[in-house]
């Protein structure tokens, strides 16, 4: 698919998240914070989604894959419903809809006679259950780095190295704004432009996305570049990451604030 989501994301263990929210209203209740805003930007996101981007979520720690997946399953579940939505055909001959039940990898649809659209794909049609649910294009992955500027790079070159990724956007779970419609914003931003960014009223950003192909190359060019010398959790960090683009002569659009 053209289009991908990344989803920077930890497990809610209390002790672990808002750690500095928690100083004054202790570890139970910051994390209770932290779960709902995340679950907020999911459903956001995943209750108009077309089927038009994949997500990868890129989670933190490593060895909770299991209980993300435990976590999150049931809210994706519930939010996958879509209206007149245009669902990509799976690429796996055996996961074609339409088909009931399976596990996990295994497309739902729970109808009948959908038809099939140019472009290999189908069209789905106010759908009573709220299982339209396409795991093909859910992905789970660790974050890997030691910095957060590492693991954003990383996340970026693991996504835009596949083969069929034109473009990508990060994001993280403490933006309640973000929904669908600013994501496929976003993404048609990037048709024409290599950047696009969202700042933040603290001097950070919420959004950053870049497109295919780059002027330069994945292991030595902007995509590092963006993310080497920033002054992570401050201030500065939109500011930094700004100068960093216009040295790299990048086309940028800037989202609202």
């Amino acid at each position: 698919m053209e289009n991908a989501v990344i989803i920077f994301l930890k497990y809610p263990e209390p002790g672990k998240v808002k750690t500095r929210l928690a100083k004054d209203i202790g570890d139970e209740k910051a994390c209770a914070i932290y779960k709902l805003l995340a679950e907020n930007v999911i459903k956001n996101i995943f209750t108009k989604n077309p089927g038009t981007y994949t997500v990868h979520f890129f989670f933190t720690p490593a060895d909770r894959e299991t209980d993300i997946r435990t976590w999150l399953k049931p809210i994706l579940n519930n939010e996958q419903e879509f209206h007149s939505a245009v669902l990509p055909q799976p690429k796996d001959p055996s996961l074609s809809p339409p088909c009931e039940g399976g596990d996990e990898g295994v497309v739902k649809l729970k109808t009948s006679n959908v038809p099939l659209l140019k472009g290999g794909h189908r069209e789905a049609k106010n759908f009573s259950q709220k299982e339209v649910f396409i795991e093909q294009y859910i992905q789970y992955s660790p974050q890997e780095g030691n910095t957060l500027g590492e693991r954003m790079s990383h996340a970026f070159k693991q996504t835009l190295q596949r083969e069929d990724c034109k473009r990508c956007i990060i994001i993280g779970t403490d933006c309640p704004e973000i929904d669908a419609t600013l994501i496929e914003n976003a993404f048609d931003l990037l048709k024409e432009k290599n950047v696009v960014i969202g700042p933040c009223t603290d001097g950070g950003y919420y959004l950053l996305g870049m497109s295919r192909p780059v002027p330069v190359s994945f292991e030595q060019g902007f995509i590092s570049d963006l993310f080497v010398d920033i002054d992570w959790s401050t201030d500065r960090v939109f500011k930094q990451t700004m100068e960093k683009i216009q040295k790299n002569n990048l086309s940028c659009s800037i989202l609202k604030t």
